[in-house]
């Protein structure tokens, strides 16, 4: 019996040397994942509940953001003092049967004639012109909005990093959900008061600026450092949660667009507006990550030791600039972030000027762009770092990202258009830097490192809104018979973006 226990026991020993890497593989598998789900749920879940706010104010953001183009668009053509037409359906119309003008002529005319209630001789030629100038004022609004609260990104994201090193996560966390409910007021009185949709677009910018979105990104990423403090590894382990972070807005958008297409614009308002309001209550109880221990007080002169201080802001900036690796990122992330905050401005505009989007084309557009991003910030992410690693890695994802707006640009069907956006690759490099910066620097300066990697992206991407909302409002105003309308602002974008690669290649090792 013994002999016959001890050839069992053998065979067992046997058979797990011959397949041992199946073995291990498991184990890391599962070790990884219980790392990741214990660090998001330290400190009362900080993460996880930060994460589900997140999530509900991008939901609430997409509710409306499908409808907001055309509300834009409408409000707009009835503030032209010469103009004809009054809603952008019939703009839609008109682009419709004279997009291929030089195919149909008479068709193209016979439409314009439709909307010319007196003796007035305006030309179909005209009356496009009104449409593109209306898209084109919605473009230039929406990127002071979003010039706005990247500029103010960029002056505060330092400070703000250095605040939170002081104060913790949960007060800028908290604050960043003032920028949500201000527009979200605005856009309600718009559709419920009749009030002008200036004021949306003037709260929007104010909120953008005193309480920029930049602010939840830097207590969010800080806070995954804080939490994965003591891990043993803990670079997969940010990746991945910074990874989940920024899947907030992909699933935000998968759930969202949808639901947006089959409710009207006044009511999806309504549902939005709600949505924001009672994440901005369940801010009020958050909780914290950084322990007392690892806090920087600050003095009676708050102000001076923030900027000028041992520990204060000017010392993180001449960190960054001193190492090749931080300022290779904050460099890397300028030209990527140069290139999503363009997209952002003008793709919905895009969709609806030179292709005819209507809202559920735009919603499914959107959850499908909005799936890409969820892809590749979590899978996609992971993968490209275990395979290519960080430098090699951000290289390969920002010449596929500037060959992707290329071919969107030059999309010739709805279709075309929305497979395109499922090759959001942008999505993979922001969580592979920022675990990237998370593992270069003491966990005292984390806020402040991450704010100053924030802050450079933020006025690279504070120059696209501006710049690309004026060349595409320019080159839609120019249109060419042979590509589509405005597809020269993607151009820009794409070569912008392809500066990233030899940038990371070089200074990321």
């Amino acid at each position: 019996e013994e002999s016959t226990d001890a050839a069992q026991l053998s065979s067992r020993s046997s058979d797990f040397n011959k397949a041992p890497s199946f073995v291990v593989y498991q184990h890391k598998q599962a070790s990884f994942l219980r790392r990741c789900v214990y660090a998001a749920c330290k400190n009362r879940a900080f993460i996880v509940q930060l994460f589900l706010i997140t999530l509900m104010t991008r939901i609430s953001l997409f509710l409306y953001v499908v409808h907001l183009p055309y509300v834009s668009n409408t409000f707009f053509l009835r503030e032209s003092k010469n103009g004809v037409l009054n809603l952008w359906d019939e703009c839609a119309r008109l682009e419709a049967a004279c997009n291929h003008k030089s195919n149909n002529a008479t068709l193209c005319d016979e439409v314009a004639q439709q909307f010319v209630v007196n003796a007035t001789t305006a030309t179909a030629d005209a009356l496009q012109a009104e449409c593109r100038h209306a898209s084109g004022r919605t473009a230039e609004w929406q990127s002071a909005s979003a010039a706005g609260g990247l500029l103010a990104g960029f002056v505060l994201g330092p400070i703000l990093g250095r605040l939170s090193d002081a104060w913790g996560r949960r007060p800028l966390a908290q604050w960043t959900l003032v920028g949500d409910v201000l527009p979200a007021l605005g856009l309600l009185l718009y559709a419920k008061a009749n009030i002008s949709l200036f004021l949306y677009y003037s709260l929007n910018i104010v909120a953008s600026i005193i309480a920029p979105q930049q602010a939840t990104d830097i207590a969010m990423t800080s806070a995954i450092a804080d939490v994965t403090e003591k891990d043993d590894h803990p670079e997969l382990v940010r990746t991945a949660l910074a990874g989940l972070y920024l899947s907030s807005l992909s699933i935000a958008v998968v759930i969202g667009a949808p639901v947006a297409s089959v409710l009207d614009a006044e009511t999806a308002i309504v549902a939005g507006s709600s949505i924001i309001f009672i994440a901005f209550v369940w801010a009020m109880f958050l909780p914290e990550t950084l322990s007392a221990s690892n806090r920087h007080m600050l003095p009676r002169s708050a102000v001076a030791e923030v900027l000028f201080g041992r520990d204060g802001t000017l010392t993180a900036v001449r960190l960054v600039w001193s190492s090749r690796q931080l300022f290779g990122t904050a460099l890397a992330g300028a030209f990527l972030s140069y290139a999503l905050q363009g997209m952002q401005v003008i793709t919905q505009q895009f969709l609806v000027l030179a292709l005819g989007f209507n809202v559920r084309e735009m919603s499914t557009a959107l959850g499908v762009m909005g799936l890409g991003v969820l892809i590749w910030a979590t899978v996609g992410a992971q993968l490209t770092q275990r395979i290519l690693g960080v430098s090699w890695g951000v290289a390969v994802l920002a010449l596929l990202s500037s060959a992707q707006q290329v071919a969107f640009s030059l999309s010739v069907n709805s279709l075309m258009a929305t497979l395109l956006m499922l090759g959001m690759f942008l999505g993979a490099t922001h969580p592979i830097l920022v675990a990237y910066v998370a593992g270069l620097v003491s966990p005292k300066m984390q806020g402040q490192a991450q704010g100053c990697i924030q802050a450079a992206g933020a006025l690279a991407g504070a120059i696209s809104s501006v710049g690309g909302a004026q060349a595409f409002k320019a080159f839609v105003a120019r249109p060419s018979a042979s590509y589509n309308a405005g597809a020269e602002a993607y151009w820009i974008s794409a070569g912008v973006c392809a500066l990233a690669a030899p940038v990371a290649a070089i200074m990321l090792r």
